[in-house]
């Protein structure tokens, strides 16, 4: 019979597997209390949950969200990261690992789908949420500019327009007092 504490667990990373755009699996055997602070300062300033659980709890989480094919992951000591950025997140733990052969990447999760560890570390080279944003705002600033431009010509064209023909009055009455000139001489 499953203690309170393990049900509370599971209840817990069920609803950040369900939540997260990714999770990643990582083994943090061996690594040292200050080496484990020095990842979750890192991963907490990019608003990254790492946390750790029983591969079991973890295990019974994913059944219980029909994710299939993460068992093989689940060996040794896992610890689970968590964030709505995969590159951000997938970039930090990549270049901790690098830092602390220690940290081993194992796979993940991405839209409630197993990937392997090759996989998560392709994650790396995606743009991270802010820069996706500011693809898209200058995306969607281009065709407004190129509309606002478009508007802006026929309103230039038509200022010149009525430029020139009140222009012409002041034409035709000097041509026709230079006929009236001529005329009057002869």
């Amino acid at each position: 019979m499953p203690s309170q504490k393990n049900i509370e667990q599971v209840a817990a990373i069920t609803s950040r597997l369900e939540q997260a755009e990714v999770a990643v699996l990582t083994s943090y055997e061996g690594l040292t209390v200050a080496e484990m602070v020095e990842l979750r300062d890192k991963l907490r300033g990019a608003n990254v949950q790492y946390t750790v659980y029983k591969n079991r709890l973890i295990q019974v989480s994913a059944d219980s969200l029909g994710i299939e094919g993460l068992e093989s992951y689940l060996h040794e000591t896992t610890a689970i990261a968590i964030s709505d950025d995969p590159a951000s997140l997938t970039k930090i733990l990549r270049d901790f690992s690098e830092e602390n052969e220690k940290l081993k990447i194992k796979g993940g999760i991405i839209g409630g789908q197993v990937i392997d560890q090759a996989t998560t570390q392709k994650l790396v080279d995606m743009p991270s949420k802010d820069q996706l944003r500011a693809q898209v705002a200058g995306s969607l600033k281009a065709p407004i500019y190129a509309i606002a431009q478009v508007l802006s010509a026929p309103m230039q064209d038509l200022a010149g327009v009525v430029g020139a023909l009140n222009d012409q009055p002041r034409k035709l009455a000097s041509l026709l007092q230079t006929v009236a000139d001529q005329k009057a001489e002869s």
